[in-house]
């Protein structure tokens, strides 16, 4: 409406939005943005995070008129906020809000007294603080870092149990592993050991020895829920007087790096991940997982109706064939399952990287029966090449989201019963699915991209061995059938072969058994049950 509209005053209130000029430029009078940090110091995003981080004593908001510069715009209304030494990214959000209504009956008393003044911004003072920014290695503690260092990080992403946190978690590094960081205080005592050390470990907190002072540290779950402290530690092999690990500045700055570049894709992530669903296999013999899962691999495979195309067409044919089988014999049109991100160079080999994001990924793509074969690679080809844009998110989104956070299946590594992984070469050996990045919590159907050949990795104790064999000769039979006629429906596609189409409507529909013809029903109901009382 306010592109066609004209108005007389439009007001911009925690909006995430950038307003386009051809909207703010409707107000007659004039349109104004609540900013909640001091402009021009701390100009876009999440001010107040920033300004924890930095320590600052003061925060302020203010009320600008708004331009074609973001947060640029003159200033009409300001009003300072105290720093407490315990306020966080929550708290003094809460203050900056009330400061802002404050400030706001200041503007309107202005507007409606015609005695609103306005005052152009230092520029040269100006800082900006992106979308995409992260804090210093997505929030895991450096343990050689002052105390106070180590407690502003952690307030400034503490935004409450309620609130999404669109930066990152504080966390440690424990081991192979990231754990959450739910509270640090900083202790008046300073023990004298190594930073990093475990001084003590408490049955709900660790205290840590930093480069100042120690920290008592208490940790939470992905779904927020406090930690048993001495459990942690002891699942970690750790003890009082051993280390925790302490990141270079090299891998800090990757990891910031990383996590900067993924935060662009952030949003895209998340709305999938909000549409998590269950594909389930009419397959399984059991649905709950043996302990440790029995996993199996198969051999490498090329069908033999693919053998003359391109590794490349055959990768192709493969997801494709594989994707309509499972809409087959599912039902659901809407398949969401496991995606293995390819592997990226820029981070390959560095471990405090890798344990930070999702090994596993959403893919989601509707799989419309009714179509011929090449529609359907097409909708396959396009989704191929928005998980390839895409990449991965960092494994703190589940957390950070109450939208997410609820969803129990989410947090795990592998939330979805079925993936999909695409790798380079076939060299790791079949017997081994451990050096596989498996994608599937119950199978994951892996493609060979150099050569175009396929294996299956399945759970032993869930799926049996034969039935494996018999989704092979199904997609071999689909996969054939493609070939000689690539215009039919996929979903008139015949999967089962002619001797296991007799089987199951001729051998097992063979029911007759004979039986004395002299009496009646109600005397061989009789003697059944003098057979078994």
């Amino acid at each position: 409406m306010l592109k066609t509209e004209p108005v007389e005053w439009i007001f911009s209130v925690a909006n995430p939005f950038i307003l386009p000029p051809v909207v703010f430029e409707r107000a007659r009078q004039g349109a104004f943005n609540y900013h909640d940090g001091p402009l021009p110091r701390y100009a876009g995003t999440h001010a107040t995070s920033w300004a924890l981080l930095a320590q600052e004593a003061e925060h302020g908001i203010a009320w600008h008129r708004i331009d074609h510069r973001v947060d640029a715009g003159a200033l009409v209304v300001q009003r300072h906020v105290l720093i407490a030494p315990s306020d966080t990214a929550l708290t003094l959000n809460l203050k900056c809000y009330e400061a802002a209504i404050e400030g706001f009956r200041e503007l309107l008393t202005g507007l409606t007294n015609g005695e609103l003044s306005a005052r152009p911004q230092a520029l040269v003072d100006r800082s900006v603080f992106p979308r995409r920014r992260r804090p210093d290695a997505a929030g895991c503690l450096r343990w050689d870092r002052s105390a106070q260092d180590l407690s502003a990080m952690t307030r400034a992403l503490d935004f409450g149990p309620y609130h999404a946190n669109p930066l990152c978690l504080s966390k440690v590094l424990v081991g192979d592993d990231v754990v959450a960081v739910r509270c640090l205080e900083v202790t008046v005592r300073r023990s004298g050991f190594p930073a990093g050390s475990l001084v003590e470990i408490h049955p709900r907190h660790w205290r840590v020895a930093t480069g100042t002072e120690d920290v008592d540290v208490w940790f939470g779950g992905l779904d927020d829920q406090a930690l048993d402290a001495r459990a942690l530690a002891r699942c970690s092999d750790l003890d009082e007087g051993d280390r925790l690990p302490i990141l270079n500045d090299g891998q800090a700055r990757s990891i910031t790096v990383t996590h900067e570049m993924l935060a662009l894709r952030e949003s895209f992530w998340r709305q999938r991940l909000e549409q998590f669903k269950i594909l389930q296999l009419p397959y399984q013999s059991s649905s709950v997982a043996a302990a440790p899962p029995q996993w199996q691999s198969s051999s490498w495979l090329i069908p033999s109706a693919l053998a003359e195309l391109s590794p490349n067409d055959r990768t192709e044919y493969l997801l494709s064939a594989w994707l309509i089988y499972l809409a087959r014999v599912t039902g659901e049109s809407e398949l969401r399952l496991g995606w293995t991100p390819a592997a990226n160079g820029s981070r390959a080999g560095m471990k405090a990287v890798e344990v930070l994001i999702a090994s596993v990924v959403p893919m989601e793509i509707i799989i419309d029966i009714g179509h011929d074969f090449a529609e359907v690679r097409r909708a396959v080809a396009a989704e191929c090449a928005r998980l390839r844009q895409y990449d991965s998110f960092a494994r703190d989104l589940i957390a950070r989201y109450p939208t997410l956070r609820g969803a129990e299946a989410l947090r795990l590594r592998r939330p979805w019963p079925v993936g999909v992984t695409v790798t380079a070469n076939s060299a790791s050996p079949a017997s081994n699915p451990s050096d596989t990045p498996l994608s599937g919590d119950l199978l994951t159907f892996e493609v060979c991209a150099l050569e175009g050949s396929f294996r299956w990795h399945f759970d032993a104790s869930r799926l049996a061995p034969p039935q494996i064999d018999r989704m092979t000769q199904h997609l071999q039979n689909l996969l054939c059938a493609v070939m000689t006629d690539a215009h039919r429906a996929v979903g008139r596609i015949e999967l089962l072969s002619s001797d296991e189409r007799t089987y199951l409507l001729e051998e097992l529909n063979r029911t007759s058994v004979s039986y004395s013809a002299e009496r009646c029903i109600h005397e061989l109901f009789e003697a059944e049950v003098r057979k078994a009382p």
